[in-house]
């Protein structure tokens, strides 16, 4: 995972000031270009003559106008960014943002998230799961008021496939100068206190500690985690737990594309860590 180009998606709101505020930040740290891009919804774009006629570009120019005006301040007060770009599409937001980092070479995609109720999601649906499920390219979900990640926490599942999760959480910790910790977590054992599971590990977390243990070896310091925490017991519940402990600002975890919209609390471990983590998330797709 390289930081060369960062896309800040933004709807003008408090929490996409947050998102911008942040993006700006870690591309000051790995030295990237920025794109701030806004999404016109087709059915507020219906109306416009220019659409009508099927030019969107000639409607983009007041868009442009006030997403300049909106960013600048932020642009104003935050550390030097190599470049900053503006971007409009016209659509479905969670569409196309996705397509815009495809068809623009970005290595990271940045998006407020909102704390909305059950009720609402199934009622408007979700941007920020919207995009979990269709992008190709890693995604930090910030949420209102969140840092920029400084202490990053990677939760893995000792598949083969959650080592290209450690890979690319290394490699961000790395462009923007965080620390990073490990955590997995263990099924509970009814007849096992929670508090041993660091001290009799299972084979697999075994073999993960020591996977660790030898990417440490051959990394800068910094750039690997310190070392593989275990814990023992529900999955979501332990990670947010491990976050707190460790005074984490981001979690990084793998996430399996597609899948339909719903009801979250009924989704996938990492949809459902993406939406309830008091923290940003950073999402590696698989």
């Amino acid at each position: 995972m390289q930081l060369r180009h960062i896309l800040v998606a933004t709807d003008q709101s408090d929490t996409a000031r947050s998102a911008l505020r942040v993006a700006l930040t870690l591309a000051g740290r790995a030295g990237a270009r920025l794109t701030v891009m806004t999404t016109i919804p087709a059915h507020a774009a219906s109306p416009t003559p220019a659409l009508v006629s099927g030019d969107p570009a000639a409607s983009s120019g007041p868009v442009l106008a006030r997403l300049e005006q909106w960013m600048d301040p932020e642009v104003r007060a935050a550390p030097a960014v190599h470049s900053v770009g503006l971007g409009v599409t016209f659509g479905i937001p969670g569409v196309e943002i996705c397509r815009f980092a495809d068809d623009h070479q970005v290595d990271l995609i940045v998006v407020g998230r909102k704390q909305r109720s059950q009720a609402t999601r199934l009622l408007v649906g979700d941007t920020a799961d919207a995009v979990a499920r269709r992008s190709r390219t890693p995604c930090l979900f910030v949420p209102l008021g969140s840092p920029a990640p400084e202490r990053l926490l990677v939760a893995l599942d000792g598949s083969r496939r959650g080592l290209t999760v450690l890979q690319a959480a290394c490699d961000f910790a790395g462009a923007v100068d965080a620390s990073l910790r490990a955590v997995t977590v263990e099924p509970l054992r009814a007849d096992e206190p929670p508090e041993l599971a660091d001290l009799v590990p299972s084979g697999r977390s075994d073999a993960l500690r020591d996977t660790i243990a030898q990417l440490g070896d051959c990394r800068p310091a910094g750039r690997a985690p310190e070392a593989l925490m275990i814990r023992r017991g529900p999955v979501v519940d332990s990670i947010i737990s491990a976050a707190i402990d460790t005074g984490s600002d981001a979690i990084v975890l793998g996430f399996h594309r597609g899948g339909p919209p719903g009801v979250i609390e009924a989704g996938s471990i990492a949809r459902r860590l993406t939406h309830s983590a008091a923290c940003a998330v950073l999402t590696v797709p698989f």
